[in-house]
């Protein structure tokens, strides 16, 4: 490849690292069009997303930032004036940049504001909410809705109804379903809609000698799985074994975790209630992976399949059951933090083969950069890994990852420092958590306390407070001054 690559980012929403096929850690859920990624790329085993929130993670992929430094450290807020995103580097180097689908990154401007071609979607901005009858989710986007317009330009009026709403328990929380039947055809649903939204942006931006870059996103698998046909009943919801991290007791682990599953209300339905959500959401997870083909496709079509660098992840995991809970939120398991990361390279030198190196989800936009030929700010968190992308020798001597979650339901105000064999999980209002990997992968038992294991506390104790001073955490005061009696 001669020139500068291009590059394509596909971004699911709150996708488990164990329902891409590629990896081998599920018999049930299919994804073949990532798989085939993988075969011509690299899957990354051990990527971790900065944090395990929705427009967090999101900005701090755009910007190559930890949240604290590019201020949306929860959702609903917006980034900090004069942070510069992953377009702005490009643009300098003669990139034309498109986006579709989710934003989510920051509350008061959109894509286009940020120098993107596309459409804006606004707030949270799910697109069916108050438009598909039978849908109660409510999270409408703020102000106009593209898919709206698709709907009514592909003759879908009026818009396909929702049923087979699945809620929990809760009475006080019957406005999110958790999975729901979309009654339209495929064409007609959201996902399809991102699909045709980056063919049509990739027409826009793919016509000349320039490279350029595409960052689409996925509403999927997040709740409410809104899936049609064939995808809703893809999956047989008793084919879906029992997770093993189901059987959580909450024993000496923080309260909050308690209130978040009465809060989504599933206790009541037991282990059969996440096999029907779970049942939606591979098929969901399926249905996305459809997409991902026909993006590929159209790649081809347009003669640039072969100069364009393909990204596949997400920007966090879900629980979907582990723990008896759902989603992301105030816990810092593997199934929220450990995400997907498949990248097809052109010209990688070792196909189908896999990197075990610790990297994380924002230093995408480092490679990205580094793979457009451009000096990565020194200002950045982290380190480009494109090496390990083109198939080459790497190793960062990274011997473990520093993650951070501040507020979503409750503010946590949680670090983590997570080797290869334990975890220490610091939660600013709660007791500490301390997991061995080794002999307890799925986080069941905190040992934090266990004389046993003292110096392993100790140790990365001390490996979080060089992070938290490296980074200017805002935490590092308070535990700096607690950590001798915590």
């Amino acid at each position: 490849m001669a020139k500068q690559p291009n590059v394509v980012v596909l971004m699911s929403d709150q996708q488990r690292l164990d329902t891409v096929s590629c990896y081998g850690l599920n018999e049930v859920c299919r994804t073949p069009h990532i798989d085939a990624l993988a075969a011509r790329g690299i899957r990354f085993d051990s990527t971790f997303t900065p944090t395990a929130i929705c427009s967090p993670a999101r900005a701090s992929f755009y910007t190559g930032l930890y949240p604290h430094k590019h201020g949306v450290t929860a959702n609903g807020l917006c980034l900090r004036e004069g942070v510069r995103g992953l377009n702005h580097y490009l643009d300098e180097a003669g990139y034309r940049c498109g986006y579709a689908g989710k934003w989510h990154v920051d509350e008061q401007t959109g894509p286009t504001g940020y120098g993107f071609a596309g459409q804006d979607f606004m707030g949270y901005a799910f697109p069916g909410a108050d438009l598909l009858p039978g849908l109660q989710f409510g999270a409408k986007p703020r102000g106009h809705n593209p898919y709206a317009d698709y709907l009514k330009e592909r003759g879908f009026d009026p818009p396909p109804t929702v049923s087979h709403r699945f809620v929990g328990t809760n009475p006080s929380n019957q406005a999110q379903e958790m999975f729901a039947l979309h009654e339209g055809p495929v064409e007609s649903c959201i996902e399809y809609f991102v699909a045709e939204e980056a063919k049509r942006v990739l027409d826009e931006v793919a016509t000349g000698e320039e490279p350029f870059f595409l960052w689409a996103n996925f509403w999927g698998p997040h709740s409410p799985s809104l899936v049609p046909e064939p995808y809703f009943s893809m999956y047989d919801p008793k084919a879906i074994p029992e997770h093993p991290g189901y059987a959580e007791t909450f024993k000496k682990k923080p309260y909050r975790q308690q209130l978040i599953e009465k809060l989504w209300g599933l206790g009541d339905y037991g282990w059969e209630g996440f096999q029907e959500i779970a049942a939606r959401y591979f098929g969901h997870c399926t249905l996305i992976d459809d997409m991902v083909g026909r993006v590929v496709a159209h790649l081809e079509r347009l003669g640039v399949l072969d100069d364009t660098i393909i990204v596949y992840t997400s920007d966090h995991g879900d629980c979907l059951g582990a723990h008896k809970l759902i989603e992301k939120g105030e816990f810092m398991y593997d199934e929220i933090y450990r995400i997907p990361l498949v990248v097809a390279h052109p010209d990688c030198q070792a196909p189908g083969t896999a990197c075990d190196e610790f990297v994380y989800l924002h230093e995408i936009m480092l490679s990205s950069l580094d793979a457009a030929g451009l000096d990565i700010p020194a200002d950045l968190d982290g380190q480009s890994f494109l090496p390990a992308i083109e198939g080459r020798p790497f190793a960062n001597g990274r011997e473990e990852v520093y993650c951070v979650f501040d507020r979503h339901f409750t503010v946590a105000n949680q670090r983590m420092v997570r080797t290869r064999t334990h975890q220490f999980t610091f939660n600013s209002g709660d007791p500490g958590e301390l997991y061995d990997l080794q002999r307890d992968p799925y986080q069941l038992d905190n040992v934090y306390g266990d004389p046993a294991y003292e110096a392993v506390r100790q140790d990365l104790m001390g490996r979080m407070d060089r992070y938290m001073e490296e980074l200017g955490d805002p935490l590092r005061g308070w535990f700096g001054r607690i950590k001798g009696a915590y």
